[in-house]
């Protein structure tokens, strides 16, 4: 994936990101941002990726991740990698969905990923 591309990617998922977090309307119910009774990581809303599934494919990007000469680069590079990711697995409701899927399931792979794209959260990325 050249820059430009990996930059395409990158502005079309933070104006999909932008687009969606405006469709929510009042009365709605927050999303989940803790695991649930049951001992499971939330899923995918209207999608069907597990938590294992996110963390194997994190886990497998970490070295190509390596290979990538800054944060800014590593972040475009996952943006669009994860963006389809996402289309074949599913697609979580938001970024504090999938905090907390990666916190249950990897948190140390979750870490790893989040410092390597020098963000906090996959909320704020």
């Amino acid at each position: 994936m050249t820059s430009h591309q990996r930059l395409a990617a990158l502005l079309a998922l933070i104006a999909s990101t932008a687009v969606l977090s405006g469709c929510s309307s009042a009365g709605t119910e927050p999303p989940p941002t803790a695991t649930p009774a049951n001992g499971k990581p939330p899923a995918a809303a209207g999608g069907s990726y597990s938590a294992k599934d996110v963390c194997t494919y994190l886990k497998g990007e970490i070295p190509a991740l390596k290979e990538v000469g800054s944060p800014v680069g590593r972040h475009a590079n996952l943006a669009g990698d994860l963006a389809a990711f996402f289309e074949s697995h599913g697609k979580p409701e938001n970024g504090a969905v999938l905090d907390a899927a990666t916190k249950a399931e990897c948190p140390a792979v979750r870490t790893e990923v989040l410092a390597l794209i020098d963000v906090e959260s996959f909320s704020s990325f």
